[in-house]
C-alpha cells in the first residue's frame, strides 16, 4: 500500500488505476475515494501571488536555492564522501544554519528530534559511506513516520558502474527498505523539481524519509532552472472514515458492557489529543497505550491504563477493543506485547492501509485521519450519551475503569516506593525524582528503557514523551535531544539513555560543539538489561547455568562523567538515592546558565539474571604469553 500511495503522489498511477489496486488490501470504495478527494498531488490555490526564480548555478547551488525555496532553517549533516563541494554553495548564504555530527547516526536523529518538536522537516547531508552509520536511526524515523530528507552524492556519471572502493554498493537499493520514496538525480537542471518532490513525499501524511542521491559532476555542471514556491507543492486534506461505518462503531461503543480503547502513534501525529481525552471521557472507556514514542493519552488521566501488554488485567472480560493510530498488538512486538484482549471484538482505525487487516480478524477496519474519525464517532455519541438511558451505563463503565486505573497507579507506586532508598537506584526513584524537578512542559528523549515513562506526567498538557522509539535501533536519545532543543531551545530537555545505548552511539561532541543546555541522563547498570531480563524468562542454557554470555557490561566500569568531561561537559556520578534530587537541580542550574550537563547514575539490575556478574573471562594478553 506504501508503494500505492507514493505511485499516487508522484503521478506514476492513475487515479482509475489507484482505486482498482487498493481494492486487493480490502480498502472499501467509500475510503478510497475520500482518499482521492481530499489529498491532492498539489495543492495550487488559483488567487495567490505565485512567484516564480529562475537560478543559474551548479548542482550544489540548486539544491541549496531549493532548499531556502522551502524555507529549510537548519542542514544537519556528517564530514566529506561527496557533500564538502554542497558546503561551497552553501557558505555564502545565510538563510541557515549547518550542524555538523561525528557520526551519521546522531545527525539522523538530530534532524528527527528538530521535526519532532518543530513540525519542520528536517534535512540531513550524509557522506556516502556513512550511508551504514546512519540506516538505524532513518529506520527509528520511518517507525516514527518522521518527515525527514536525506540527502547524498556519489561518484560522476562518467566513472558510475566501475564499483571501485565503496561504490561497490548501490546506495539506491541499499536505503529503499527504510524510506518512503527515493531518487537518484543526474541533471543539475531537474534538481529543484525532485528536491520539492522528495519534500512533498516526506511531509505528505503519515510521513516518513525521502532520499535524494546527486551524482558528483553535478557540482561541475552548471545550468539554469525555475524554482517554485515549495508551498504550492504541500499535500493538504485529511482522510475523511466512511459514515456507514462510523455510525457501526458509534453503536458497537454504546452497547459494550467492557469496551477499551488502545491509543497510537497516529493519534499524537494528527494533533488529536484532546478530542481522544473528550471521546474517552464522553463514553468513559480508558485508554491503553499502544506503539508509540510518544504518550497519546495523558499518563496521569484517570482513564489511562498505561502501556498495553497482554498481561494487562483490564483486558480480562473486555468486550471491545478499539484500536485508534496504533499497529495492532501482537507476538510480533518486542515492546508492546499481543494479542489485543482474547474474547473482545475488535475495530482498528489508521491512515496507512498496510496496519488493517493484518493477522487478526477485525470487525470494522476504517482508513481514515484518526482526528477526522474521532471527531466523526463525537458527533454520533455525544447526543446519545447525554440520553438519561445511557447515563448510567456510562458512569457505571467510568466508575469500573477510574477505581481500576487508580488501584494499579497506588500499587505500583506502593511497590516502587519500598525501593526508594535502595541501591543500585531504581529507574522509578529516578524517573519520579526527575518528574518532580522538571517543567511541566520539559521534553524527555528517551531510548530503550523499561520501567521509566510511566513515572513521568507526560501528554498533552504536560511534558512531551519523545521515546522509548518503536524503531529500538541504539544511539537515538542525545542527537534527538539536541535537535529538541534547538525546537524549543526555551523548553527543558532531558536525554535519558542506558548505558548500553549511549555506548553504541551518542551526541556528547556535537552538544558540546554548539553549546546546547540539555541534562543528559545514563542510567548506568552495567548490562544490555532488557535483553537479559527478557530472553532468560524463557530459560535455556545460559539462565539455567547463570551464565551470561552477551549482555554483561561491567569490567570495565564506565565512567560517563570523565567521558563527558573530555567533550568540556560537567557532570557528576550519582550512587545514592538521597543525593539524586540535589545533582538533578545542579543539572537544571547548569542547562539554566547555558550548558549541557551529565548525571551517570548507577541504577538497578532488574529482571531475570539481575544480580549475576558472570561473564567470559577472556584475555588476549593472556594468549599472547602463552604461545
Amino acid at each position: 500500500m506504501r508503494t500505492l500511495y507514493k505511485q499516487l503522489l508522484d503521478g506514476q498511477i492513475s487515479r482509475r488505476d489507484f482505486l482498482q489496486q487498493v481494492a486487493v488490501y480490502g480498502v472499501t470504495a467509500t475510503s478510497a475515494s475520500t482518499l482521492l478527494a481530499d489529498v491532492a498531488d498539489a495543492a495550487i490555490d488559483p488567487e495567490a501571488d505565485i512567484v516564480l526564480r529562475e537560478v543559474t548555478g551548479n548542482g550544489a547551488d540548486m539544491l541549496v536555492e531549493s532548499l531556502i525555496e522551502a524555507n529549510v532553517k537548519h542542514v544537519f549533516h556528517g564530514c566529506g564522501g561527496g557533500i564538502n563541494r554542497f558546503f561551497d554553495s552553501f557558505v555564502t548564504r545565510d538563510e541557515f544554519t549547518n550542524f555538523l555530527g561525528t557520526q551519521e547516526g546522531q545527525i539522523v536523529a538530530m534532524a528527527e528530534g528538530y521535526h519532532l518538536v518543530s513540525g519542520e522537516i528536517g534535512v540531513v547531508l550524509v557522506p556516502r559511506p556513512g550511508l551504514p552509520n546512519a540506516a538505524g536511526n532513518i529506520l527509528n524515523a520511518m517507525a516514527h513516520r518522521s518527515s525527514l530528507l536525506v540527502l547524498t552524492a556519489r561518484e560522476s556519471k562518467i566513472s558510475s558502474e566501475r564499483r571501485g572502493n565503496n561504490e561497490l554498493i548501490e546506495w539506491d537499493d541499499v536505503m529503499e527498505p527504510f524510506m518512503k520514496w527515493l531518487y537518484k538525480m543526474d541533471r543539475t537542471d531537474r534538481i529543484p523539481e525532485f528536491t520539492r518532490r522528495a519534500i512533498k513525499v516526506a511531509t505528505a501524511p503519515l510521513g516518513g524519509p525521502a532520499f535524494l542521491g546527486m551524482t558528483e559532476d553535478l557540482y561541475d555542471d552548471e545550468q539554469t532552472a525555475t524554482l517554485v514556491p515549495q508551498e504550492l507543492f504541500k499535500v493538504k486534506g485529511r482522510i475523511k472514515p466512511d459514515p456507514e461505518q462510523i455510525g457501526q462503531l458509534a453503536d458497537m461503543l454504546m452497547a459494550a458492557e467492557k469496551p477499551m480503547i488502545i491509543a497510537g502513534l497516529e493519534v499524537t501525529k494528527a494533533g488529536a489529543e484532546r478530542e481522544l481525552i473528550e471521546l474517552a471521557e464522553t463514553l468513559g472507556v480508558p485508554v491503553s497505550q499502544g506503539l508509540s514514542l510518544f504518550a497519546d493519552f495523558p499518563t496521569r488521566h484517570p482513564l489511562a491504563l498505561g502501556q498495553y501488554t497482554k498481561f494487562m488485567g483490564f483486558t480480562r472480560g473486555c468486550d471491545l477493543c478499539v484500536i485508534i493510530g496504533a499497529q495492532m498488538p501482537d507476538e510480533a512486538n518486542y515492546i508492546i506485547t499481543g494479542p489485543p484482549p482474547t474474547d473482545a471484538t475488535l475495530v482498528h482505525i489508521s491512515m496507512d492501509p498496510d496496519l488493517l487487516g493484518v493477522a487478526l480478524p477485525t470487525k470494522l477496519s476504517i482508513l481514515s485521519d484518526v482526528r477526522e474519525s474521532i471527531v466523526a464517532l463525537l458527533n454520533k455519541v455525544k447526543p446519545r450519551a447525554r440520553k438519561r438511558s445511557a447515563r448510567s451505563r456510562i458512569q457505571a463503565r467510568t466508575d469500573v475503569a477510574t477505581e481500576y486505573v487508580a488501584k494499579q497507579r497506588e500499587r505500583m507506586m506502593s511497590r516502587a516506593e519500598r525501593k526508594f532508598e535502595k541501591t543500585p537506584i531504581t529507574n522509578a526513584r529516578l524517573a519520579t525524582e526527575l518528574d518532580k524537578a522538571l517543567d511541566n512542559d520539559a521534553i524527555i528523549a528517551s531510548e530503550a528503557l523499561f520501567g521509566v515513562a510511566e513515572y513521568f506526567d507526560a501528554g498533552v498538557d504536560a511534558k512531551l514523551q519523545l521515546g522509548p522509539q518503536p524503531g529500538e535501533i541504539l544511539g537515538w536519545a542525545t542527537g534527538v535531544a539536541m535537535g529538541a532543543k534547538l525546537a524549543a531551545p526555551e523548553r527543558q530537555v532531558v536525554a535519558l539513555s542506558g548505558d548500553g545505548a549511549f555506548l553504541f552511539s551518542n551526541n556528547l561532541w556535537s552538544i558540546s560543539r554548539y553549546k546546547a543546555p540539555i541534562l543528559i541522563v545514563v542510567l548506568n547498570n552495567r548490562a544490555y538489561n532488557i535483553n537479559r531480563a527478557f530472553n532468560w524468562l524463557s530459560g535455556g542454557a545460559q539462565a539455567k547455568l547463570k551464565k551470561d554470555m552477551l549482555t554483561y557490561l561491567g569490567d570495565p566500569d564506565m565512567n560517563f562523567v570523565l567521558y563527558a568531561n573530555a567533550h568540556g561537559i560537567e557532570g557528576e556520578n550519582v550512587t545514592e538515592p538521597g543525593d539524586l534530587a540535589s545533582a538533578i537541580q545542579r543539572g537544571i542550574a547548569a542547562n539554566t546558565a547555558g550548558k549541557p550537563y551529565l548525571l551517570d547514575v548507577y541504577t538497578e539490575r532488574w529482571g531475570a539474571g539481575g544480580d549475576q556478574e558472570w561473564h567470559p573471562d577472556i584475555s588476549i594478553a593472556d594468549m599472547a604469553a602463552s604461545t
